[in-house]
Protein backbone atom coordinates (compact mmCIF):
# COMPACT_ATOMS: atom_id res chain seq x y z
CA UNK A 1 0.00 0.00 0.00
CA UNK A 2 1.33 3.41 -0.72
CA UNK A 3 1.40 5.05 2.43
CA UNK A 4 1.17 8.74 1.12
CA UNK A 5 -2.41 8.10 -0.87
CA UNK A 6 -3.98 4.99 0.83
CA UNK A 7 -3.77 3.08 -2.35
CA UNK A 8 -2.92 -0.40 -2.44
CA UNK A 9 -2.84 -2.81 -5.91
CA UNK A 10 -6.08 -4.49 -6.25
CA UNK A 11 -4.66 -6.78 -9.57
CA UNK A 12 -1.56 -6.61 -11.59
CA UNK A 13 0.19 -8.31 -14.85
CA UNK A 14 3.77 -8.60 -14.06
CA UNK A 15 5.42 -9.34 -17.51
CA UNK A 16 2.04 -10.91 -18.82
CA UNK A 17 1.76 -11.77 -22.35
CA UNK A 18 -0.83 -13.43 -24.92
CA UNK A 19 0.42 -15.20 -27.84
CA UNK A 20 -2.16 -17.12 -30.44
CA UNK A 21 -1.60 -19.44 -33.15
CA UNK A 22 -3.29 -19.11 -36.21
CA UNK A 23 -2.39 -21.42 -38.40
CA UNK A 24 1.23 -22.05 -38.55
CA UNK A 25 1.20 -17.84 -37.52
CA UNK A 26 1.85 -16.44 -34.14
CA UNK A 27 -0.32 -13.96 -33.24
CA UNK A 28 1.01 -11.56 -30.05
CA UNK A 29 -1.75 -10.26 -28.63
CA UNK A 30 -0.42 -8.50 -25.91
CA UNK A 31 3.44 -7.84 -25.40
CA UNK A 32 4.80 -8.59 -22.04
CA UNK A 33 2.89 -5.65 -19.72
CA UNK A 34 3.30 -4.90 -16.55
CA UNK A 35 0.62 -2.96 -15.28
CA UNK A 36 -0.97 -2.05 -11.92
CA UNK A 37 -4.47 -1.32 -10.70
CA UNK A 38 -5.43 0.37 -7.57
CA UNK A 39 -8.55 0.87 -5.71
CA UNK A 40 -9.70 4.68 -5.25
CA UNK A 41 -8.67 4.97 -8.48
CA UNK A 42 -10.56 4.96 -12.07
CA UNK A 43 -8.14 3.77 -14.38
CA UNK A 44 -8.83 4.40 -18.52
CA UNK A 45 -7.25 1.82 -20.93
CA UNK A 46 -7.13 3.58 -23.89
CA UNK A 47 -6.80 2.32 -27.69
CA UNK A 48 -7.82 1.81 -31.30
CA UNK A 49 -10.09 -1.23 -32.06
CA UNK A 50 -7.20 -4.34 -32.27
CA UNK A 51 -4.62 -2.58 -30.12
CA UNK A 52 -4.81 -4.98 -27.00
CA UNK A 53 -6.50 -3.73 -24.81
CA UNK A 54 -9.62 -5.66 -24.49
CA UNK A 55 -6.54 -8.46 -24.09
CA UNK A 56 -5.08 -6.70 -21.68
CA UNK A 57 -8.53 -6.18 -19.20
CA UNK A 58 -9.59 -10.64 -20.19
CA UNK A 59 -6.04 -10.65 -18.46
CA UNK A 60 -6.58 -8.79 -15.50
CA UNK A 61 -10.67 -10.42 -15.45
CA UNK A 62 -9.36 -13.47 -15.09
CA UNK A 63 -11.14 -14.44 -18.15
CA UNK A 64 -8.05 -16.26 -19.89
CA UNK A 65 -4.60 -17.36 -18.86
CA UNK A 66 -1.40 -15.60 -19.73
CA UNK A 67 1.05 -17.21 -22.29
CA UNK A 68 3.44 -16.06 -20.36
CA UNK A 69 4.00 -13.82 -17.17
CA UNK A 70 1.50 -13.77 -14.67
CA UNK A 71 -1.80 -12.46 -13.75
CA UNK A 72 -1.90 -11.38 -9.61
CA UNK A 73 -5.47 -10.49 -8.34
CA UNK A 74 -4.32 -9.34 -4.94
CA UNK A 75 -2.00 -11.85 -3.37
CA UNK A 76 -2.80 -14.23 -5.67
CA UNK A 77 -1.47 -15.22 -8.71
CA UNK A 78 -4.09 -17.35 -11.18
CA UNK A 79 -1.61 -18.68 -13.55
CA UNK A 80 -1.45 -22.10 -12.30
CA UNK A 81 -5.61 -22.40 -11.17
CA UNK A 82 -8.07 -24.29 -12.12
CA UNK A 83 -11.00 -23.26 -14.22
CA UNK A 84 -13.10 -23.43 -11.40
CA UNK A 85 -10.73 -21.76 -9.03
CA UNK A 86 -10.80 -19.05 -11.36
CA UNK A 87 -14.64 -19.01 -11.64
CA UNK A 88 -14.72 -18.56 -8.04
CA UNK A 89 -11.76 -15.64 -7.88
CA UNK A 90 -14.07 -13.79 -10.99
CA UNK A 91 -17.18 -14.59 -9.10
CA UNK A 92 -16.00 -12.70 -5.27
CA UNK A 93 -13.18 -10.25 -6.75
CA UNK A 94 -14.66 -8.78 -9.86
CA UNK A 95 -17.32 -7.05 -11.34
CA UNK A 96 -17.64 -6.56 -14.99
CA UNK A 97 -19.79 -4.27 -17.25
CA UNK A 98 -20.14 -4.72 -20.92
CA UNK A 99 -21.17 -2.57 -23.60
CA UNK A 100 -24.29 -4.34 -24.10
CA UNK A 101 -25.17 -4.34 -20.83
CA UNK A 102 -26.81 -8.61 -21.17
CA UNK A 103 -29.50 -7.67 -18.68
CA UNK A 104 -32.09 -10.83 -19.36
CA UNK A 105 -35.21 -9.50 -21.04
CA UNK A 106 -37.80 -11.02 -18.70
CA UNK A 107 -36.46 -10.26 -15.62
CA UNK A 108 -36.80 -7.43 -13.77
CA UNK A 109 -33.78 -5.05 -13.17
CA UNK A 110 -34.05 -6.38 -9.56
CA UNK A 111 -33.89 -9.41 -10.19
CA UNK A 112 -31.08 -9.33 -13.16
CA UNK A 113 -29.05 -7.63 -9.73
CA UNK A 114 -29.89 -10.43 -7.87
CA UNK A 115 -28.58 -13.17 -9.77
CA UNK A 116 -24.98 -13.00 -9.13
CA UNK A 117 -25.63 -13.29 -5.32
CA UNK A 118 -28.06 -16.34 -6.08
CA UNK A 119 -24.98 -18.10 -8.21
CA UNK A 120 -23.09 -17.37 -4.74
CA UNK A 121 -26.03 -19.60 -2.42
CA UNK A 122 -27.56 -16.56 -0.71
CA UNK A 123 -31.22 -16.73 -0.05
CA UNK A 124 -33.88 -15.01 -2.33
CA UNK A 125 -34.73 -12.55 0.70
CA UNK A 126 -30.92 -11.66 1.46
CA UNK A 127 -30.59 -11.74 -2.69
CA UNK A 128 -33.09 -8.88 -3.08
CA UNK A 129 -32.28 -6.92 0.01
CA UNK A 130 -28.77 -6.44 -1.51
CA UNK A 131 -29.82 -5.84 -4.85
CA UNK A 132 -32.11 -3.27 -3.84
CA UNK A 133 -29.29 -1.61 -1.82
CA UNK A 134 -26.76 -1.81 -5.09
CA UNK A 135 -29.40 -0.23 -7.43
CA UNK A 136 -29.70 2.90 -4.67
CA UNK A 137 -26.32 3.30 -5.01
CA UNK A 138 -26.40 3.94 -8.62
CA UNK A 139 -29.69 6.17 -8.52
CA UNK A 140 -32.44 3.12 -10.12
CA UNK A 141 -34.24 2.35 -7.12
CA UNK A 142 -36.99 3.46 -8.26
CA UNK A 143 -36.72 1.04 -11.65
CA UNK A 144 -36.84 -1.62 -9.52
CA UNK A 145 -39.39 -3.25 -10.89
CA UNK A 146 -39.05 -2.16 -14.53
CA UNK A 147 -37.73 -4.61 -17.32
CA UNK A 148 -34.66 -3.41 -19.39
CA UNK A 149 -37.31 -2.64 -22.77
CA UNK A 150 -38.63 -0.29 -20.40
CA UNK A 151 -35.82 1.70 -19.48
CA UNK A 152 -33.05 3.84 -21.91
CA UNK A 153 -29.96 2.84 -22.78
CA UNK A 154 -28.35 5.23 -19.96
CA UNK A 155 -30.91 3.55 -17.42
CA UNK A 156 -29.76 -0.33 -18.28
CA UNK A 157 -26.13 0.57 -18.00
CA UNK A 158 -26.68 1.78 -14.34
CA UNK A 159 -28.73 -1.40 -13.61
CA UNK A 160 -25.76 -3.36 -15.22
CA UNK A 161 -23.36 -1.67 -12.80
CA UNK A 162 -25.77 -2.32 -9.95
CA UNK A 163 -25.33 -6.27 -10.81
CA UNK A 164 -21.64 -5.73 -10.92
CA UNK A 165 -21.22 -4.35 -7.67
CA UNK A 166 -23.55 -6.04 -6.13
CA UNK A 167 -21.49 -8.66 -4.72
CA UNK A 168 -18.93 -5.64 -3.34
CA UNK A 169 -15.94 -6.72 -5.41
CA UNK A 170 -12.89 -4.66 -4.71
CA UNK A 171 -12.32 -4.42 -8.65
CA UNK A 172 -14.48 -3.46 -11.39
CA UNK A 173 -13.87 -3.80 -15.23
CA UNK A 174 -15.88 -2.35 -18.13
CA UNK A 175 -15.37 -2.88 -21.31
CA UNK A 176 -16.41 -0.20 -23.51
CA UNK A 177 -19.69 0.72 -21.01
CA UNK A 178 -20.51 4.04 -23.13
CA UNK A 179 -19.88 3.16 -26.86
CA UNK A 180 -23.81 2.59 -27.15
CA UNK A 181 -25.12 5.24 -25.17
CA UNK A 182 -26.03 9.23 -25.99
CA UNK A 183 -24.03 11.98 -24.36
CA UNK A 184 -26.28 12.53 -21.37
CA UNK A 185 -26.04 8.47 -20.72
CA UNK A 186 -22.55 8.92 -20.94
CA UNK A 187 -22.24 11.80 -18.54
CA UNK A 188 -24.52 9.69 -15.73
CA UNK A 189 -22.61 6.41 -16.08
CA UNK A 190 -19.30 7.87 -15.72
CA UNK A 191 -20.21 9.36 -13.44
CA UNK A 192 -21.75 6.89 -11.21
CA UNK A 193 -17.99 4.80 -11.98
CA UNK A 194 -16.74 7.75 -10.90
CA UNK A 195 -18.10 8.15 -7.44
CA UNK A 196 -17.43 3.87 -6.82
CA UNK A 197 -14.04 4.55 -7.24
CA UNK A 198 -13.85 7.77 -4.77
CA UNK A 199 -15.99 5.16 -2.76
CA UNK A 200 -12.99 2.94 -2.90
CA UNK A 201 -13.01 0.12 -5.43
CA UNK A 202 -10.53 -0.04 -8.34
CA UNK A 203 -12.43 0.77 -11.55
CA UNK A 204 -10.90 0.12 -15.10
CA UNK A 205 -13.11 1.47 -17.82
CA UNK A 206 -11.19 -0.37 -21.59
CA UNK A 207 -12.65 2.29 -24.25
CA UNK A 208 -11.35 3.79 -27.53
CA UNK A 209 -13.37 7.21 -26.46
CA UNK A 210 -11.07 10.40 -25.76
CA UNK A 211 -13.84 11.94 -23.90
CA UNK A 212 -13.88 9.60 -20.91
CA UNK A 213 -10.20 11.04 -20.26
CA UNK A 214 -11.57 13.83 -17.52
CA UNK A 215 -12.70 11.12 -15.57
CA UNK A 216 -9.93 9.03 -14.88
CA UNK A 217 -7.20 8.83 -11.82
CA UNK A 218 -4.86 7.32 -14.40
CA UNK A 219 -4.70 6.92 -18.43
CA UNK A 220 -3.12 3.52 -19.72
CA UNK A 221 -2.44 3.77 -23.59
CA UNK A 222 -2.45 0.78 -25.63
CA UNK A 223 -1.11 0.40 -29.00
CA UNK A 224 -0.50 -2.48 -31.23
CA UNK A 225 -0.13 -4.66 -28.48
CA UNK A 226 1.85 -3.10 -26.44
CA UNK A 227 1.22 -0.26 -23.40
CA UNK A 228 3.08 3.14 -24.92
CA UNK A 229 2.51 5.10 -22.43
CA UNK A 230 0.97 5.45 -18.37
CA UNK A 231 0.00 9.06 -17.30
CA UNK A 232 -1.44 10.11 -14.52
CA UNK A 233 -4.66 12.76 -14.70
CA UNK A 234 -3.25 15.98 -13.14
CA UNK A 235 -6.59 17.58 -12.62
CA UNK A 236 -8.74 15.81 -10.00
CA UNK A 237 -11.30 14.50 -12.04
CA UNK A 238 -15.02 16.14 -11.81
CA UNK A 239 -18.73 15.02 -11.26
CA UNK A 240 -20.97 16.85 -14.11
CA UNK A 241 -24.46 17.26 -12.59
CA UNK A 242 -27.24 16.90 -14.98
CA UNK A 243 -30.63 17.10 -13.27
CA UNK A 244 -33.23 14.36 -15.56
CA UNK A 245 -32.85 10.43 -15.53
CA UNK A 246 -30.93 8.82 -18.52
Amino acid sequence: MDQTTGHRIVASLRGATKRYMSGDTEIVALHPTDVEIHNKELTLILGPSGSGKTTLLSLLGCVIYPTAGEVWIGDTSISKLSPKKLAQVRLHNIGFVFQSMNLIAPLTACENVMMPLQLMGLSSREARKRALSALEMVGMLDRQRFKPKQMSGGQQQRVAIARALVTNPPMMLCDEPTAALDAQSLVVVMNELRNLSDQGKAVAVVTHDPRLKPYADRIITVENGQVSQIEENLERPKTIQIDDKH
